[in-house]
């Protein structure tokens, strides 16, 4: 198929759309807004300066932020004709953002393994190595971060070009949209999707068999400690292993038409669905393994406002 212009300013929408919006955002707002508390939360709280592995999550945090803003501006936006004037409006203040920023969910789909894997890795350093991982991590962690977003732009050298092309021509904002260059994208994606579920499984059993046979030789307090960041890590690898299993099986289903019609019509929206269980998981899975971040938050939530006519006091719940 040649590449053909579609006019984003003519988008009709349907009520499946609208349905689907609304549940993302009944669930996404509250999500997203833990995310960045958890964020600020380890990126300033005592409790994590010196812990290498909370390095680790919060720039997995940050990269996660940065996912589902994006998927907002790139991709869900532009299907709602009331919003579209966001888009317009972004392109027209900085031209050929849109353009880049349709390119990164790609670019973040391999992030997404990386900082996945970095948590797993983190887990088998301080079992292989327990006296020397931590300087390892703290010395070197700005320079792993910088090698992971090189690598994971590495693969869209794969094919040429954009997937789209944004503009503002004639005041109409448009797209250029290149169909060639798109499955020779999703193919590439199938590709990395199948080696990063057999990296992550690996990876995910050497770590839980490294733990069961190392951890026991630490102090109590110490071993405890070392479980639930394992735990955290294991559990936040199972759930990345369930959005590359969606891609896997969407890759395959266009070549074996093996999901149903109706299943493939709303394939993109439920995409969206799947990355969303991988991109807004991390803090309750923190809150729910991690004592540190349950302390903190218990102090946050400690005091609440209550109204004395008129007057907003704080009491004490302890």
């Amino acid at each position: 198929m040649e590449n053909y212009t579609v006019y984003m300013e003519n988008v009709t929408i349907d009520s499946t759309t609208e349905i689907m919006a609304i549940v993302q955002l009944a669930y996404g707002i509250p999500s997203i807004s833990l995310m960045i508390f958890a964020f600020f939360l380890i990126s300033f709280g005592k409790r994590y300066k010196n812990s290498s592995f909370y390095r680790l999550v919060q720039f997995d945090l940050l990269t996660n932020i940065l996912v589902y803003l994006n998927t907002w501006i790139a991709i869900r936006i532009e299907m709602h004709p009331n919003f579209v004037f966001i888009v317009k409006f972004v392109e027209s203040r900085l031209p050929g953002l849109m353009t880049w920023l349709k390119y990164f969910p790609y670019w973040f789909f391999h992030m997404h393994f990386w900082t996945a894997e970095l948590l797993t890795f983190h887990r088998m350093t301080s079992i292989l190595f327990p006296y020397n991982y931590e300087n390892f991590w703290n010395r070197y962690y700005p320079f792993i971060f910088i090698v992971i977003c090189v690598v994971s732009h590495l693969p869209k050298y794969i094919w040429t070009g954009f997937l789209y092309e944004v503009y503002i021509v004639n005041g109409q904002l448009i797209s250029i949209n290149f169909p060639k260059t798109l499955d020779t994208a999703i193919n590439v994606v199938a590709l990395f999707s199948t080696i990063y579920f057999v990296l992550n499984i690996i990876n995910g059993v050497l770590t839980i068999g490294l733990a069961s046979r190392k951890i026991e030789a630490a102090t109590t307090s110490k071993s405890n400690i070392k479980k639930k960041l394992t735990l955290i890590s294991i559990t936040y690898s199972l759930v990345y292993t369930a959005e590359v299993v969606w891609s896997v099986l969407n890759s395959a289903s266009s070549y074996l038409h093996f999901l149903p019609p109706w299943f493939t019509k709303l394939n993109n929206s439920l995409l969206v669905f799947a990355s969303d269980m991988f991109t807004l998981s991390l803090p309750y899975i923190m809150l729910a393994f991690d004592t540190n971040v349950k302390k903190d938050v218990c102090i946050c939530c400690k005091k609440r406002p209550v109204s004395n006519q008129g007057t907003i006091v704080f009491v004490s719940q302890s």
